[in-house]
């Protein structure tokens, strides 16, 4: 699960770099659109992995 978790937080770095270099407008929306939605992705790995670690 920790593997998972990481590789989701270099995505998100790999989009957040890709934001500050796109150029059209569209492109720029549809990367904020998937880091949203990214972010949610890591928030529900983190709780998984947190819960995984209790048991």
């Amino acid at each position: 699960m920790q593997d998972s978790c990481q590789a989701l937080e270099q995505a998100s770095r790999c989009l957040e770099q890709a934001l500050s270099t796109v150029e059209k407008e569209q492109n720029r929306e549809r990367i904020q659109e998937s880091l949203q939605q990214l972010t949610a992705v890591q928030s529900f790995c983190s709780d998984t992995a947190s819960v995984l670690e209790q048991q």
